[in-house]
């Protein structure tokens, strides 16, 4: 037997988060020897589609002077969503090649470089321009804001359209913070030239697709509307043919980030929009509504497909962890922590809870991840935070061959270092250090040294901060829950292990799958329980390190069962928030959520009363403090509803509908998995408090409610104040008399 070097190890490890290396998206594959290392996952909603239809439309272009309209297209979304890998696909099905990003160098701007002068011909009487990277500003663009770039691409566009002979179909990258930027840009705008105007058009609708479309000289109509179900494809119609141009424009555009990657792609058969009718119909976002123990499983989502390509056997024990001549499997393969956390992620069940714990930290950050977060995480879960050897010379296979070598000659700091790359320990941070005690390293190579490490270096992990407390928050380790009665067990199983090893007791409980384990925990209880007792008797610091180390020990078997058998903090939030949010989307009735939500911002009274000026939005009693002053609403006035748009879920706060008219929206409240915790304690009425106080849903909850005491509901609602007595007072309105209002008591008097 001899050792390997797994060229997927140094795949992940570039394409992890810091290391520079760029997102995994769909594309074509490289060739040479990189492709048997690319991973291809599917395209974001409707991008496929698209570059279908305008390969379709522009393969067989045959010049004319009028025709159908110019089909252009547009990406829309932030950074790691996949719009470069999109663009280049369509362009190389068009002929044309854009550029790959050199290492520290920002990608060409436009192709072909010559843009705005000419475009590139890709037939007779057809030209093509492609924006690679709208943020990337042009020469001739003012920094005052009276330009943008992505508005002088567009003019040039439709001006080409004045001017040339030949047709011009434009494709754009765009981030949505420069069309953030371009909108303002916009407010200086003062020629009523048709190609400004439609240029403005086109930003302003790719910036707010739902916004009503204001006048204008240049005819445009919003042909595919974005709706809750169907947030990913718009199409626009800008009718220029009044101006003296031969051919309108149809503009496409595709948000790529407004699904989740673990949720399925809507449509079937690989096709989300159906172009064959006019104009075209999106599919409907139909998520899951659960977590894989009462849902349909993830591994046909996009995010699924990735991590199953990354952890096929294939990749590891089948041909990349064997020697190339006698096709011996490597020898550190039973304690390679890598290895075994392909080997853990092959099991079906196994990833499926793996996939339910990313999705359910998406709910915990409050975003989505994007291609780059996907592959940053599955890095991450497959090798861990890099070892620093690993950023310099040192390829990480031999950092495994090195370590394992001391492992087996009976060094605990190796074994622990092995044990600390596992995937449950790589997966959920430990960002409350302080509540780790602190302790002086040692010089020996004892675990001990790994654990008290790891404690130092908990901010250094390489992942989106919205991540790393997401993942922190839904850590199994810090769940409270009984489990049924599991988690005692497991603590019970720590405390015991200098009797029988964990990680044998472990594989006994209940639904326990196999390649959950491996000889890395097998070895770590060989050194780890006498390292324990050898700690015991020799004084205050070394009960301290005893105590941490057995606290540690019991961090990793926590995470370890809670990963494989699907145990996360707040499963069952999480569980509801998924099927009010698929309910939502299937405009079917909600349950408990929303009836908690609605007893948190509206307590079932017949009145309400709040106080605006105080620190925050109080609610009163029926009995105001001294100097006081409040607004009182009623109950009837107003209703909750749960609203899904693509893969949000928001409470709005509406007045009730006067008759023939329709609900006015006053408040909009994002739920998100601290709300929706809230909101379940709150099933069975008002509880009075709040646990997550710290983390701003109270204050996201009195915004809410703040919102109720502006605006115009304000001048119906009943306006109360106290005197420095404390009798209570209302103004209310008078038909006849020198004043239009008076004062009346609240127990009948008037003055």
């Amino acid at each position: 037997m001899a050792y390997c070097t797994n060229p997927v190890v140094g795949y992940l490890l570039r394409h992890s988060y810091g290391q520079g290396g760029t997102v995994s998206v769909p594309g074509r594959e490289p060739a040479g020897p990189a492709a048997s290392l690319h991973v291809k996952g599917r395209f974001p909603a409707g991008v496929q589609d698209v570059l279908d239809r305008l390969v379709e439309v522009y393969a067989d272009w045959a010049p004319s002077p009028s025709g159908p309209p110019l089909e252009w297209c547009f990406l829309v979304g932030g950074p790691g969503n996949g719009k470069s890998e999109a663009l280049r696909d369509l362009a190389g099905a068009l002929q044309v090649e854009l550029p790959l990003r050199s290492s520290g160098q920002p990608v060409p701007r436009t192709v072909p470089p010559t843009w705005p002068l000419q475009g590139a011909v890709v037939v007779p009487g057809l030209d093509i321009s492609f924006v690679n990277d709208a943020s990337v500003p042009r020469q001739d663009a003012h920094g005052d804001r009276r330009t943008g770039s992505l508005f002088l691409d567009l003019r040039d566009g439709v001006q080409h359209l004045f001017n040339a002979a030949s047709a011009l179909v434009m494709f754009a990258n765009v981030n949505r913070g420069i069309l953030v930027e371009e909108c303002r840009v916009l407010d200086n705008l003062a020629s009523a030239e048709p190609p400004t105007l439609a240029a403005a058009a086109i930003i302003r609708w790719l910036a707010d697709p739902r916004a009503t479309l204001g006048e204008s000289s240049v005819r445009v109509q919003t042909t595919v509307p974005l709706t809750a179900a169907s947030p990913y494809y718009g199409q626009l119609a800008v009718r220029v043919t009044d101006h003296g141009v031969t051919r309108d424009i149809i503009v496409h555009a595709v948000f790529l980030d407004t699904l989740s990657l673990l949720e399925p792609t809507p449509g079937h058969d690989g096709r989300s929009v159906d172009f064959s009718t006019s104009p075209p119909i999106p599919a409907p976002y139909e998520p899951l509504g659960g977590l894989s123990d009462d849902a349909e499983p993830r591994s046909g989502t996009i995010a699924g497909g990735i991590t199953g390509q990354i952890a096929d056997t294939a990749r590891w024990d089948g041909a990349g962890c064997r020697e190339n001549g006698s096709g011996s499997l490597c020898e550190a393969y039973e304690s390679c922590p890598f290895a075994q956390n392909a080997r853990w992620l092959r099991e079906q069940q196994l990833r499926e809870r793996f996939l339910d714990a990313l999705r359910a930290a998406e709910l915990a950050g409050g975003r989505r991840l994007t291609y780059r977060d996907l592959l940053g995480h599955l890095g991450l879960a497959f090798i861990g935070t890099p070892a620093q050897s690993w950023l310099t010379d040192e390829h990480p296979c031999r950092w495994v061959e090195r370590t394992v070598r001391d492992a087996r000659n009976g060094n605990a700091q190796s074994v622990a270092e092995l044990a600390s790359h596992r995937i449950y320990a790589n997966l959920f941070p430990i960002t409350d250090a302080a509540a780790w005690p602190k302790r002086r390293p040692l010089t020996e190579p004892r675990a001990y040294r790994v654990v008290a490490s790891t404690m130092r270096a908990v901010h250094d992990a390489p992942r989106v901060r919205a991540f790393e407390q997401a993942f922190n928050l839904i850590d199994p380790a810090r769940d409270t829950d009984s489990w049924g009665g599991l988690r005692a067990t497991i603590l019970d199983i720590v405390e015991a292990m200098d009797v029988s090893p964990p990680a044998n007791e472990i594989q006994g409980l209940e639904g326990w799958n196999d390649a959950a384990s491996s000889e890395i925990e097998r070895q770590l209880d060989a050194v780890v329980p006498g390292e324990v007792i050898a700690e015991l008797g020799r004084g205050r610091e070394a009960s301290g390190r005893a105590q941490l180390l057995r606290k540690w020990r019991a961090v990793l078997l926590l995470r370890q069962a809670g990963l494989a058998l699907g145990w996360l903090p707040y499963k069952t939030v999480i569980q509801s928030w998924l099927s009010e949010h698929q309910a939502a989307l299937g405009s079917r009735p909600s349950g408990d959520l929303r009836l908690g939500l609605n007893n948190l911002v509206l307590p079932s009274h017949a009145e309400l009363n709040l106080a605006p000026f105080r620190p925050r939005t109080m609610e009163l009693g029926s009995s105001l403090p001294a100097n006081c002053v409040a607004v009182s609403l009623l109950e009837r006035d107003l209703r909750l509803e749960l609203v899904a748009d693509g893969d949000t879920l928001s409470a709005e706060l509406r007045l009730a509908a006067v008759q023939g008219g329709t609900a006015e929206t006053v408040a909009k409240l994002p739920i998100d998995l601290r709300i929706a915790r809230e909101a379940l304690l709150n099933v069975d009425g008002p509880s009075g408090s709040f646990t997550e106080i710290g983390e701003a849903a109270f204050a996201r909850i009195e915004r809410a409610r703040a919102a109720l005491v502006s605006g115009r509901y304000l001048a119906s609602a009943r306006l109360l104040f106290s005197d420095a007595a404390g009798q209570a007072w209302e103004i209310v309105p008078q038909a006849s008399g020198a004043s239009p209002f008076r004062l009346q008591s609240r127990s009948g008097g008037r003055r």
